[in-house]
C-alpha cells in the first residue's frame, strides 16, 4: 500500500508546486518585461521538451517521497507592447535584453521604463545605470532624445551612444534575479550573452507582461480541484490502510 500512496503524495506535492507557480505568474500579471514561468515533471520533459527548454538540474526540485522530479521554465514569448509616450519608455520586439548595472554584476532586463538620474544617467526604476555597447553607463545631455529601431541615441541631435542589446543561446540558462533582472546561472557558451541581431527597440513603448490572467486563473481552478482529488484518494487509502490493520486476521 505503500506504493499507492507515495504515488498520491508525488500527484499532490506536484499539484501544490504548481499552483505557487501559477500564483506568482498571476501577482506579476501588470510587472513590466515579465516572463511567466512553467512546471514540468522530467519524465515529461525528457520525451517532449519543446522550443530550447533544457533539463538542467540546478532548475529541478526532486520530490524525495517518490524521488519525482519537478522543476519550471521560463516562457519567454513576447509581450504586448503598450505606447505610453514617454521618451525614456523602450521596448523590445524580438529576442533580446537590455543590460544593467547592478550591485551584483552586469544583469540583463525586457523592462525598459527607464529614467534619468541626477547625474544624466539612463537607469531603471531601481537607480541601476544602464549601459552601453561599451559597457559604460549611458548619459545624455541635450533634448530632445530620441533612439533608431537599432538602439542608437541621440541628443539634441547628436549621437551619444547605443543600447547594449544583448541575447542568450539558450535563455534557459538564465534565472530570474527579482525586478524583472536575469542573471546567467552558467558562464559556458550557452550562457555567455551575444549581440542581439533580431531585435527592434520601440521608443515610447514598453512590453507588458506575457501572462495570460484568464489562462492562469483557469489553470489554478484546475489545480485546486485536482488538489482536493487527490486529498480525498489519500483519505480513501489511508481508510484502506487502517481498515486492513485493524480488520484483517481478526478473530472473530
Amino acid at each position: 500500500m505503500s506504493g499507492e500512496i507515495n504515488g498520491v503524495l508525488s500527484g499532490a506535492l506536484a499539484m501544490e508546486m504548481k499552483l505557487d507557480v501559477l500564483s506568482n505568474n498571476m501577482a506579476n500579471v501588470n510587472t513590466v518585461g515579465f516572463k511567466e514561468d512553467r512546471l514540468f515533471q522530467l519524465p515529461w520533459a525528457s520525451e517532449h521538451l519543446r522550443d530550447g527548454i533544457q533539463q538542467d538540474s540546478s532548475n529541478v526540485a526532486v520530490n524525495n517521497i517518490s524521488n519525482l522530479a519537478v522543476g519550471t521554465f521560463t516562457d519567454f514569448g513576447q509581450g504586448q507592447l503598450k505606447n505610453t509616450g514617454n521618451t525614456l519608455d523602450f521596448s523590445l520586439a524580438g529576442d533580446g535584453f537590455f543590460s544593467v548595472q547592478t550591485p551584483n554584476g552586469v544583469q540583463y532586463t525586457r523592462n525598459g521604463n527607464f529614467a534619468l538620474n541626477k547625474d544624466s544617467v539612463i537607469v531603471t526604476q531601481e537607480g541601476y545605470p544602464v549601459l552601453g555597447t561599451n559597457n559604460n553607463p549611458l548619459k545624455v545631455t541635450g533634448q530632445p532624445v530620441t533612439v533608431d529601431p537599432s538602439g542608437a541615441i541621440q541628443a539634441a541631435g547628436a549621437q551619444v551612444g547605443s543600447f547594449n542589446i544583448v541575447d542568450f543561446p539558450d535563455k534557459q540558462q538564465l534565472v530570474k534575479s527579482g525586478g524583472s533582472l536575469y542573471s546567467p546561472q552558467n558562464t559556458n557558451v550557452q550562457g555567455t550573452p551575444v549581440p542581439a541581431s533580431k531585435v527592434k527597440i520601440q521608443q515610447g513603448f514598453i512590453e507588458t507582461s506575457n501572462v495570460d490572467s484568464v489562462k492562469m486563473m483557469t489553470e489554478m481552478i484546475e489545480v485546486v480541484r485536482g488538489y482536493e482529488t487527490y486529498q480525498k484518494v489519500l483519505q480513501s487509502v489511508n481508510d484502506i490502510t487502517s481498515r486492513t490493520v485493524n480488520d484483517v486476521g481478526k478473530i472473530s
